[in-house]
């Protein structure tokens, strides 16, 4: 049975530079707003009124509330009001529409509206919502998952010593990287780690590795260097130059019959990181910094799941 897709605790945090709201400028305003997508608003009062159903009706939320950890749900909300703006913009700028009867079938599928409500996080309001947003980022990926491919120079660690994690020394080459990528063998050789120089298309990494066909390696520009932990199961942290992004002029006709819907989703989700990146998220101060590698709100910049660095090849 198809049902709407929650967010796994390990795709949560693994699937990963925030920006403070100014105080003037143009475009939408900012003091009454939770977050900021290019032109697009998402109102602070909304998030409020949603935080305080959750509240009234959901039994998570209160125990988070208790534990003093209410804001974790708070930027949650925020963050899937930010995706449904960014699927929004996808779905205009590549002709896609869901099918109202399969959404139907999906909230059905699902337990209904309030079963949704609840089981999701989102008030009722909302459900039809969430559930076009699950069909159309599917057909994202339907479209793109054969045209897609990138390829990655540097490395992976996993070792760690006294004063030194793995995050620690893979964010150092990172920023060595950034420094200056035209090195970015040597740098990984010196650093003593194994060299990584893989191309990986978005269709074959899907069915094989399909982490990193959700993780940022398929969503930063080409130019970057990524700093990221792909799996939360895993103490592994990959740092690397994305040296090629490409995409095809292919007709997105690839066979996606085998992939498993849930990390289909979470491809076509990933697909929405460059329209991040284009049009710049901002969020309100209250729920932290925009955590680009992550498509989230995190708490600080302290508590990004990842880092994706500009080297000097790439122009601001």
């Amino acid at each position: 049975m198809i049902r709407i897709i929650r967010r796994p605790v390990t795709l949560l945090t693994a699937v990963v530079a925030g920006l403070v709201l100014a105080g003037c400028g143009s475009g939408p305003s900012q003091v009454g707003s939770a977050a900021i997508i290019g032109d697009r608003s998402i109102p602070l009062e909304d998030v409020q009124q949603e935080v305080r159903w959750l509240l009234d009706n959901v039994p998570e939320a209160e125990q988070a509330q208790e534990q003093r950890k209410l804001d974790l749900q708070a930027r949650e909300v925020v963050r899937s009001r930010i995706i449904h703006e960014l699927t929004m913009i996808a779905a205009q700028r590549e002709g896609l529409r869901a099918d109202p009867a399969e959404v139907d079938a999906l909230i059905e599928g699902s337990g209904g509206v309030d079963a949704v409500a609840r089981g999701a996080g989102v008030i009722p309001e909302r459900v039809r919502e969430l559930a076009t947003d699950q069909v159309l980022l599917q057909q994202l990926a339907q479209h793109y998952v054969d045209r897609v491919s990138v390829r990655l120079v540097g490395t992976s660690i996993v070792t760690e010593s006294p004063g030194a994690t793995a995050k620690d020394q893979a964010l150092e080459i990172g920023r060595d990287i950034a420094a200056d990528p035209g090195r970015v063998e040597q740098i990984v050789r010196q650093s003593g780690n194994q060299l990584i120089d893989s191309e990986l298309p978005m269709a074959q990494t899907l069915q094989n590795q399909p982490e990193i066909a959700a993780s940022a390696v398929f969503g930063a520009s080409e130019g970057s260097v990524l700093v990221i932990q792909p799996s939360q199961e895993q103490a592994e942290w990959l740092v690397a130059l994305v040296q090629e992004r490409n995409v095809s002029a292919g007709d997105g006709s690839a066979s996606t019959a085998q992939a498993d819907p849930q990390y289909l989703y979470f491809a076509g989700l990933r697909l929405l990181q460059p329209i991040a990146d284009e049009l710049g998220v901002r969020v309100n101060p209250r729920y932290g910094v925009w955590d680009a590698t992550a498509l989230s709100p995190a708490a600080s910049e302290g508590e990004l799941s990842g880092y994706q660095l500009q080297s000097r090849t790439v122009q601001p």
